[in-house]
């Protein structure tokens, strides 16, 4: 096997290991309803279920395209003309259908990119604002929540405010949970005056000192953002490999006919 048929057979074969890694937590995600506890991800209503299914059923879709096009290509780089170049036919549409797919859905986010960032928003609110229990409670729901609200400092959906007339207010009778607060070490720095900011009007973070006053929807979109180098890396190097395994599917399709 020459140096062209190993390396398309080494980036064929990572494809092959990510492609079935991919399916196979995705398929694992759809059929066990333990999966998103597990993972800490709320699936029952609001956009931890249509985010969550949507990207359950994108995982199976995407990683079964990425297995089969790792099978081919593998297979095709070990049988250069001997009746492989069937296989590299095969690999070769396949790349040119997923990235055509992968463009169209790059090309659909940027279009509904508003539309899907005020669902995203409505839906976390709506979250807040029914579902989440209080800070010990089991549920998935109080559980995401929780976590989210300690480790990216904020609270609510747009704001504090959201707990205002929500479930977790007129169960507890507190303003909010101390999920929101300033703590250090796990230990909340000052629970009483953090419920009594969470009654101020103000949307200035300035006027608070242990009320986090981010909402969680901001501080999601700022993670993106801070994150967007590697993600947009990430994609381009993924669409490389593509184009690049495509080449050599190319090469050694002609080489198999020499």
């Amino acid at each position: 096997m020459g140096l062209l048929s190993c390396l398309m057979f080494a980036v064929n074969f990572a494809f092959w290991v990510m492609g079935g890694t991919m399916l196979g937590l995705g398929i694992w995600m759809a059929v066990d309803p333990n999966a998103g506890d597990i993972l800490g991800i709320a699936v029952d209503s609001g956009v931890n279920d249509s985010l969550y299914w949507a990207s359950v059923y994108m995982m199976i879709g995407i990683g079964a395209g990425v297995f089969l096009l790792g099978f081919l290509g593998c297979v095709g780089a070990l049988r250069v003309g001997k009746g492989g170049n069937c296989f590299l036919k095969l690999y070769f549409i396949l790349v040119k259908i997923i990235i055509f797919a992968e463009i169209v859905s790059i090309i659909l986010v940027a279009i509904f990119w508003t539309s899907l960032n005020d669902a995203v928003r409505d839906d976390m609110y709506r979250d807040v604002h029914n579902y989440y229990v209080n800070e010990t409670s089991d549920d998935i729901y109080s559980k995401s929540w929780n976590k989210m609200q300690k480790e990216w400092k904020c609270c609510g959906s747009w704001n504090h405010t959201d707990y205002r007339q929500s479930n977790y207010s007129k169960t507890t009778g507190h303003t909010v949970p101390w999920t929101c607060c300033l703590m250090i070490d796990d230990l909340v720095v000052n629970l009483t005056q953090c419920r009594a900011e969470a009654n101020k009007a103000s949307i200035n973070p300035s006027d608070y000192s242990v009320l986090h006053p981010t909402g969680c929807y901001d501080a999601l979109v700022n993670f993106v953002d801070e994150n967007s180098a590697i993600i947009i890396g990430v994609t381009c190097g993924f669409i490389g490999l593509q184009i690049l395994g495509s080449i050599m599917a190319c090469i050694l399709m002609k080489k198999g006919n020499d």
